[in-house]
């Protein structure tokens, strides 16, 4: 069973994706390339370990965001009930209501913002219901653009 961090990065890959798509209203996209992710904030109202992670954005996996978003809906068990994304402009946001809470439930309301082609910045709250244990977290990401892939 994957951690919290790890559907919460999940999300923020998939949220990467749709932020590098360029959509008629959207006047900045994302260059593909490695990405490095700082996250801080809480869980469960304590000071959490800040993280830092990097993922690779390709030109490939920016051209079908959409795709990416239903294969995250329909992923083994993790049904969205509610999955509702909105832009404007050079700002993001995803409210979304996933899972089943008899086994693992998660909702959460990130809003991104573009600062620049290799720059952008989230805040992500969550509620997780896992086992019968909730966990809230309030996490605030700063991404940047590092280089090209390395794969």
């Amino acid at each position: 069973m994957a951690t919290l961090d790890s559907r919460a990065a999940a999300c923020g890959a998939v949220l990467a994706l749709l932020l590098a798509v360029p959509s008629a209203s959207a006047k900045t996209v994302l260059d593909p390339g490695m990405w490095q992710d700082t996250e801080t904030g809480t869980e469960n109202g304590k000071p959490a370990k800040p993280q830092v992670t990097t993922d690779c954005m390709s030109a490939e996996d920016a051209e079908d965001p959409e795709k990416a978003l239903t294969a995250m809906k329909q992923n083994a068990g993790q049904q969205c009930s509610k999955m509702d994304i909105h832009r404007s402009g050079d700002s993001f946001s995803i409210d979304m209501r996933c899972g089943d809470p008899k086994q693992f439930a998660m909702d959460m309301a990130a809003a991104y913002t573009i600062h620049d082609r290799r720059h952008y910045s989230a805040r992500i709250k969550s509620v997780v219901v896992f086992g019968g244990r909730k966990t809230t977290s309030d996490k605030q990401v700063e991404s940047k653009w590092i280089g090209p892939c390395t794969k």
